[in-house]
């Protein structure tokens, strides 16, 4: 069973047990996640101005829009302010930043209709993180940085917790897709071509659901969770943040969630940097070990 919980008071140790089981938990925003999403904002709206930039797509070619969304995506992601505002994040949820480590962040842009989903705004299908090479005791943060609705959200399907679904996660080699998948993102507009990992059966819809949150609020759930980009069809682009988290000590006991399909090749573990310090994993002995695994 998958339970919903919203703006519970626990520990973060209590928050990933919840998380490992497949609960999903939702927090409406803070001070620190409203900080988070107003520098995006200032970024977004410099990028596209002056336009509005959640009707930007209706003002300009394809190519155009992908010219301003690919710059505005590396420089929210790289620029040293995105990484002290997501360590003021994790330190406001009480997070033990010695122990933390979190990926940098990624500026996701799902414009409405069909004008754009490949590239730097892919639309995700149905897919686990797990299948991407990520670690079963992984975290992932997503919050909107404007209101949402349900027909700009992301999906859910809660049913496939605990059960397995045929994927071409075998095939994902995670060295390949750093070397090759990710500097292809700004090439990709009509159709995307990398070698995303992708189910191989079809996806229920049973249980799918939807979470319409305002900017600032946040879901987290965890990397073995199925989860897709849901079709937006809401009449504006929708921007949103989302991060992922570790913590050492899940990774040296080998706690996190069941791992019950993905068959991926590598590691992310050499994406994550300290919450105390930025430095990245495998930065000393202790942590050495799990990359090499």
């Amino acid at each position: 069973m998958v339970g919903i919980y919203t703006n519970q008071e626990l520990s973060d140790d209590s928050r990933r047990d919840l998380l490992f089981e497949g609960n999903l938990l939702l927090y409406g925003r803070n001070s620190e996640t409203e900080a988070l999403v107003m520098y995006a904002r200032e970024l977004i709206t410099a990028a596209f101005a002056p336009h509005d930039p959640q009707r930007a797509q209706f003002h300009m070619p394809v190519e155009a829009f992908v010219s301003l969304a690919g710059p505005l995506k590396t420089r929210f992601t790289n620029a040293p302010r995105t990484k002290e505002l997501v360590r003021g994040v994790l330190d406001s949820f009480d997070c033990d930043l010695a122990e933390t480590y979190f990926d940098v962040p990624r500026l996701r842009v799902v414009p409405h209709g069909g004008y754009l989903s490949a590239g730097v705004s892919y639309a995700y299908k149905a897919h686990r993180d797990i299948w991407y090479a990520s670690p079963a005791a992984q975290v992932n943060w997503w919050m909107p940085v404007f209101p949402i609705t349900a027909n700009r959200a992301m999906s859910f399907f809660p049913e496939y917790w605990g059960r397995s679904l045929k994927n071409s996660s075998p095939e994902f080699d995670y060295a390949e897709w750093c070397r090759v998948g990710r500097q292809q993102a700004v090439t990709q507009v009509k159709d995307d071509l990398r070698k995303h990992p992708l189910p191989l059966e079809p996806v229920s819809t049973t249980s799918e659901l939807r979470i319409a949150g305002s900017d600032g609020d946040t879901i987290l759930f965890s990397a073995s969770h199925l989860h897709a980009t849901a079709p937006n069809d809401s009449g504006v682009t929708r921007f949103s943040i989302d991060f992922r988290t570790l913590n050492r000590t899940d990774l040296d006991r080998n706690r996190g969630a069941p791992n019950i399909d993905s068959g991926a090749v590598g590691t992310t573990l050499g994406d994550f940097l300290s919450a105390s310090d930025f430095q990245p994993f495998g930065s000393n002995a202790r942590e050495v070990a799990h990359v090499a695994k």
